[in-house]
């Protein structure tokens, strides 16, 4: 069935790669618009090669192209939404923008989370310019700008890892490997809500044309909240070792590293769960189904298949390293 014609900016990264084979599934005619530069391919989609940031190239690139549902992957300030929405506006019936529910309140206020906790995050640059975004697009909707946005929490795909510290190469799974220490904060028994992408794609496209969505704000996460023993247990047991756990309390791993600061006070480093009524009164058909396990495995059979991007970070290695041995020296515990 012709679901109608879609325009993905962005389409073959951690979130839009897996969005991209749910659209086809379910009907949509694709498209893409980027650079080319991804490993990864959609077979079915038709691309548009250019800069989607560039807007003198964009009517050109465009043509006189229309599309039922537009989704912006790659916006991550105002002024970048404000380009795609003087390109977009008038040529798409749903304009979707990806926020990020790092934007709710840090610390958090207690609860799950849903989409009218409010949005507060002193510790994250990227998460106050998610803000800024849609406090932007809010305006624009208010003015008649058919827009929805939406929300995913720590979403992982075959191509990243879930880490505290960077999911997007194999530096955790390599330190595991090679019997170093993983650092994490408290107990590590807070819990995280993980979502896998082809789970987040299933909401995502259930969004897509739906007209109840149009003018509405979104979180797309699933049910499951792991610790992160549990998080970093499971990807041990998968990859055959024992894993070596460096406890440190959250505000002393922020007090030694900036970069971790941001990611643990303005994100990672609290209990955090959701509340997804809204998400399933829109989209009754989302049902979560990929477990940790299976996400897990899916990620390691995919470096094991491309060894070339099993690359550490040798610098995010090293910042871990100075941090452990910091706490140790401030007379903290050792891992087993």
């Amino acid at each position: 069935m012709h679901k109608g014609r879609a325009l993905f900016i962005g389409g073959t990264g951690n979130l839009s790669y897996d969005c991209s084979l749910r659209a086809l599934d379910e009907g949509w005619e694709l498209w893409h618009l980027n650079r080319g530069s991804s490993l990864r391919t959609v077979h079915g989609v038709h691309t548009l090669r250019a800069d989607a940031r560039d807007e003198t190239l964009m009517p050109a690139v465009l043509g006189s192209g229309a599309w039922d549902v537009v989704v912006d992957f790659i916006s991550f300030d105002p002024e970048q939404l404000s380009r795609a929405r003087k390109v977009f506006e008038g040529r798409c019936a749903q304009f979707i923008f990806i926020s990020s529910a790092s934007c709710y309140h840090k610390p958090p206020l207690g609860g799950p989370i849903r989409e009218d906790t409010p949005l507060v995050n002193p510790y994250w640059d990227y998460a106050r310019r998610k803000i800024a975004c849609e406090e932007y697009l809010a305006e624009a909707i208010a003015k008649g700008f058919p827009a929805t946005i939406v929300r995913p929490s720590h979403t992982y795909g075959a191509t990243w890892i879930p880490s505290l510290f960077g999911s997007a190469d194999y530096t955790t799974a390599a330190r595991m490997q090679e019997g170093k220490e993983i650092l994490v904060f408290g107990d590590g028994n807070a819990r995280w809500t993980l979502t896998h992408a082809r789970d987040f794609a299933l909401g995502l496209v259930g969004l897509m044309g739906n007209a109840h969505a149009l003018g509405q704000t979104v979180q797309i996460m699933g049910d499951a909240a792991p610790s992160w023993n549990e998080i970093y247990g499971t990807l041990a047991r998968l990859l055959g070792v024992k894993p070596r756990f460096l406890y440190a309390p959250r505000d002393f791993i922020a007090s030694h590293d900036p970069g971790f600061a941001e990611r643990l006070l303005g994100d990672k480093g609290y209990d955090t769960t959701f509340d997804c009524s809204k998400l399933k009164s829109l989209v009754p058909g989302f049902l979560p189904c990929v477990s940790l396990e299976q996400g897990l495995q899916e990620s390691l059979m995919w470096f094991g298949g491309h060894p070339e991007r099993m690359r550490v970070d040798a610098g995010l290695s090293a910042r871990m390293d100075a941090v452990i041995s910091a706490w140790k020296d401030s007379g903290g515990g050792s891992a087993p």
